[in-house]
């Protein structure tokens, strides 16, 4: 793109980082540079601290000021002011400034390579990072065959719904569920995915698997541990006829086991395709 930053065409970002100094500085910097122009910082400094219980030095009366709170403030409080920014602004200025602000704060997020989205309506939420991206799309690309139809097009809706606006990680979580469901019964015809099927129907195929090397059995089994393990967990996700549907998880206990699951079933796969002729 001509006349674009050389960083940003040819520097390859790293892993997503949670917090940035330099995204501090540019953040600051920008909301220096709105309180300058729009005059509301003593306005701005009150709503902030009504809503995050952190005080502004100087009651955010210059840009200073600004740069001071974004400097030292705690992570958390850091992603919620650009939330809240945005907020005032919409609401005691005019959607237009708050837009602008959004965008602003979009682009320096990107640039700086921090891992989070921002909405539309200034919201802030985790972005799933590129391992657990490509660990997602090499699963779906994995299951081409016809026999795994049905295995693809949950992963392809679990996928969906973490890229929704915002992420649906309740549903996400429930089509990898279903896919290492629908994997077992493949693999165990007439069986259903439960704790005491894994231990009569998977486990010995384990053992079978790795019966020459005891090191990697005994590793193998302690998996089924885990696996069983997450099996209960998800069913906490699960919708039961008749009993109110559970809140949404959160977002990082969802991305850390929906990736579980992920992984899982592509082990699966590799005892499925092992047996099959």
């Amino acid at each position: 793109m001509p006349g674009e930053r050389f960083s940003l065409l040819y520097a390859q970002p790293g892993n997503l980082v949670p917090d940035s100094a330099r995204a501090r500085r540019r953040i600051g910097a920008l909301l220096g540079e709105a309180v300058a122009v729009l005059n509301h910082g003593a306005g701005l400094a009150a709503y902030l601290t009504r809503n995050l219980g952190v005080p502004v030095p100087g009651n955010g009366e210059y840009p200073s000021h600004w740069h001071q709170f974004i400097r030292d403030c705690d992570t958390a409080d850091f992603i919620d002011a650009v939330t809240i920014v945005y907020r005032y602004l919409f609401w005691h200025l005019n959607e237009s400034a708050a837009n602008w602000w959004r965008d602003a704060a979009r682009q320096i997020f990107d640039e700086e390579n921090l891992g989070y989205d921002i909405d539309d309506v200034g919201g802030i939420h985790p972005k799933i990072d590129r391992e657990f991206q490509r660990n997602l799309t090499s699963a779906i690309a994995g299951f081409e065959a016809e026999r795994y139809r049905r295995i693809r097009e949950l992963l392809t809706m679990s996928s969906t719904n973490l890229c929704a606006d915002p992420p649906n990680y309740k549903q996400s979580w429930r089509a990898i569920l279903s896919a290492i469901e629908v994997l077992f019964g493949l693999m165990f015809p007439y069986c259903k995915l439960t704790s005491s099927d894994i231990d009569c129907r998977l486990e010995p195929v384990v053992e079978r698997a790795y019966g020459d090397d005891p090191a990697a059995r005994d590793a193998a089994l302690g998996m089924l541990i885990a696996f069983r393990a997450w099996l209960d967990v998800s069913q906490i996700y699960r919708h039961q006829p008749g009993v109110a549907d559970t809140p949404q998880p959160p977002a990082d206990l969802a991305v850390l086991s929906i990736g579980s699951g992920v992984t899982l079933l592509r082990w699966l796969a590799g005892f499925d395709a092992a047996r099959e002729p």
